[in-house]
């Protein structure tokens, strides 16, 4: 149909009008290729935005995480630009919208910054710290460096550089409460912890010993003389416990699980983590007076700050040196033992210093009325006896703890028609500044008809 129309224009006709065609097909052409250039450069431009964005939100984690940024502020503290552009940080965003530190802190800390602006020339290192508070009431601590640049003569500039340290406040404060701890629990024990070093056989005290009262004594701490602090016997006998225990470790830790030797270096990591360790050993110390004080030391092997093998342990102080008035050394004195305890007249129990009663016989127990020596032990001596011979044990047994001689009583108790033999030893001494007092007395009684 198209050729039949153009077949029956005249020449010139034809030739206007195929080159009118000639002209919309140019411009469906430019118009196809402008909207296919102008759709790739928007791909491009949204994939460029999507990696530019996803790169921005890596940089604001890592710099969050780094905590610090540089504020260049003016000599009025106006914030004139930063360093990275993006923090994630609520101080590092306040100041970036402008906001000063006048109106951020409170004004003791502002007054406190105020003065290190002002004298940042004659103290350029020095630091300064402070706390900002979160809007959600928490408290974050920055420490900041500042230089102090001059661009005109009446121009000038603050260059900060500002650091997160809220988890290093927050470390510090739980190691310093931690610390504050221990000293009162090792003031509250008489503890110390100490550390022997078998290469160079050194004895260090990491925290001070305690006088009588429970305070720090000075120079106690730190590498010690051992003459100064034990007597050589009682050093001669933790040493040999010591080496004792870490040549047993050592001969277990020679040989793996399948028996083959390990070289040095695994040798003493099996030893370090093997923990080898000594039970309570007696030993005697001398105090700020030089008297001796019992403590209790324990130690196991570890590592020390310089990957050395040494032993390290606690040393406890202990009021009493157990002198027990006998000793079980076989089976027939164990049997007489038990046959003295198991007399039908003969009463006996032994108390503290508060009178509260820590054992006895079943012949005291059927005397005061129980039917086991268990419903007797951990009462008071007040709350077994009757008032009636209360009086008389009582101020036997304050004679005993006082002047730590044995006291001895026979008689009647009113109208009674039987006598009384009382008998109050010495059990326990405790080691005191002043000598030995006596911590437990042990009474025997018997009746005898009238």
């Amino acid at each position: 149909m198209q050729a039949f129309f153009i077949a029956l224009l005249s020449p010139p006709q034809k030739i206007d009008y195929l080159r009118s065609m000639m002209n919309t097909i140019d411009w469906s052409v430019g118009w196809f290729y402008i909207c296919t250039v102008l759709l790739l450069s928007l791909i491009v431009t949204i994939l460029l935005l999507l990696e530019y964005w996803k790169k921005q939100k890596l940089y604001t984690l890592f710099a969050g995480n780094l905590g610090e940024f540089i504020v260049v502020l003016s000599d009025k503290f106006e914030f004139i630009s930063s360093l990275p552009q993006f923090m994630s940080d609520p101080l590092f965003d306040n100041l970036s919208k402008d906001r000063l530190f006048r109106d951020m802190l409170p004004p003791k800390d502002w007054a406190r910054l105020k003065l290190y602006f002002d004298d940042i020339d004659k103290h350029p290192e020095m630091p300064f710290m402070f706390s900002y508070k979160r809007d959600d009431g928490t408290m974050l601590w920055f420490e900041m460096r500042c230089q102090h640049k001059r661009l005109t003569m009446d121009e000038s500039r603050y260059v900060c550089l500002i650091k997160n340290i809220s988890n290093i406040v927050e470390y510090q404060h739980r190691l310093e409460e931690a610390e504050t701890k221990l000293k009162s629990l090792l003031r509250n024990t008489g503890d110390f912890l100490w550390k022997f070093d078998f290469e160079n056989r050194q004895l260090s005290l990491l925290t001070p010993m305690m006088d009588d009262d429970y305070r720090d004594v000075p120079r106690s701490s730190g590498v010690v003389d051992i003459d100064a602090l034990m007597p050589s016997d009682d050093f001669m006998l933790l040493e040999r416990v010591m080496n004792e225990c870490i040549l047993n470790a050592s001969g277990q830790a020679a040989y793996n699980d399948k028996g083959s030797l390990l070289d040095e270096h695994d040798q003493l990591n099996r030893l370090a983590n093997e923990k080898a360790r000594f039970g309570t050993l007696k030993i005697r110390c001398f105090n700020s007076e030089k008297n001796l004080v019992w403590y209790d030391f324990r130690g196991h092997i570890a590592y020390d700050e310089e990957d050395r093998i040494v032993m390290m342990g606690s040393a406890r102080r202990v009021e009493t040196s157990p002198e027990i008035p006998f000793l079980m050394k076989s089976g027939v004195e164990e049997s007489l033992m038990n046959s003295l305890f198991n007399f039908p007249n003969i009463g006996i129990f032994w108390v503290d210093r508060n009178f509260t009663i820590l054992g006895c016989n079943n012949a005291f127990a059927t005397d005061s009325s129980f039917a086991s020596t268990n419903e007797v032990v951990n009462k008071s001596l007040k709350d077994i006896l009757s008032g009636k011979y209360l009086p008389y044990y009582e101020s036997m047994i304050k004679d005993v703890f006082d002047n730590g001689s044995a006291k001895s009583w026979k008689g009647k108790f009113d109208d009674s028609d039987w006598i009384c033999t009382i008998n109050v030893v010495p059990m326990l001494k405790s080691l005191l500044r002043s000598g030995y007092t006596v911590s437990r007395v042990l009474c025997v009684y018997m009746r005898i008809s009238g």
